[in-house]
């Protein structure tokens, strides 16, 4: 079975916040390209987390400038968005420099250097933050099929006309129950607990703590060194939590993905 590459989603916001401090910081104690000892310990710091924090903003408006269509490669994308965000950063960088280091005045013969040492940085700025983790992707040995129901009618009813009958997911939300179809997703006042308990077994299983999914909506199996994730045929990545994945794994053999299912 031939292997395929696939991105899963890139780093939470709070943890690419912490990547940006953390980056800023290791480059302040380096201090490369010349900044030690031209500037103070503060604003050496202040400078290079601030430099961080632009340049990944820059990089996220170019990666997305940079048509998928274009370069289908992911890193050469990321090299693009990074070539490309790190030409307004060197006038920034221009502009800025002067003001922590009185009297260093860029001329243009100098900016091409200034350009290379800026693209370093976001080269690694965007290969650290918004690199996106590639994984084994495992299509199923046939297509996905739709079929709807029979699902409970307490639950189908609740649901607003335009999303059709076709659920392929149900995803825990506090006290309300997201329910997913394949024309869209809505909120029900509704237990997770409560509508898997009313849905017939062979329809589908739960497979995470938040997250009940279709047997016939499985389109593909994600795995990883540390967790497995199921593709629905609308695009929803789900995971699988380890306290599910024998029930998931005892289900196997009824549904398309066969022996596809890695260990859990």
């Amino acid at each position: 079975m031939p292997f395929t590459m696939r991105e899963l989603p890139a780093w939470p916001l709070a943890r690419r916040a912490a990547l940006i401090l953390g980056m800023g910081v290791l480059l302040g104690f380096a201090a490369p390209f010349s900044s030690y000892p031209a500037l103070s310990a503060p604003v050496r710091y202040a400078f290079w987390i601030g430099m961080v924090f632009l340049g990944y903003a820059a990089a996220v408006v170019a990666k997305k400038l940079v048509p998928a269509t274009s370069i289908s490669r992911p890193e050469l994308r990321l090299g693009a968005a990074a070539f490309a965000s790190a030409l307004p950063l060197t006038f920034v960088a221009a502009w800025v420099i002067p003001l922590v280091r009185p009297g260093h005045v860029y001329q243009p013969i100098q900016l091409p250097a200034l350009f290379a040492a800026v693209a370093a940085v976001q080269l690694a700025i965007v290969f650290t933050l918004l690199r996106k983790s590639s994984v084994p992707s495992l299509p199923l040995a046939e297509p996905c099929r739709y079929s709807s129901g029979p699902f409970p009618r307490a639950l189908l009813s609740r649901l607003p006309n335009r999303l059709g009958e076709d659920i392929v997911g149900l995803e825990a939300e506090d006290h309300y129950l997201r329910v997913h179809t394949a024309l869209g997703s809505d909120l029900v006042l509704m237990r997770l607990s409560d509508a898997v308990a009313a849905i017939e077994p062979d329809l589908g299983l739960q497979v995470h703590r938040s997250w009940w999914v279709a047997h016939d909506a499985i389109c593909e199996v994600i795995r990883s060194e540390h967790r497995t994730l199921l593709k629905l045929r609308n695009g929803l990545v789900v995971p699988v939590g380890r306290t599910y994945s024998g029930a998931l794994r005892s289900r196997a053999a009824r549904l398309p993905l066969g022996n596809l299912l890695p260990p859990l």
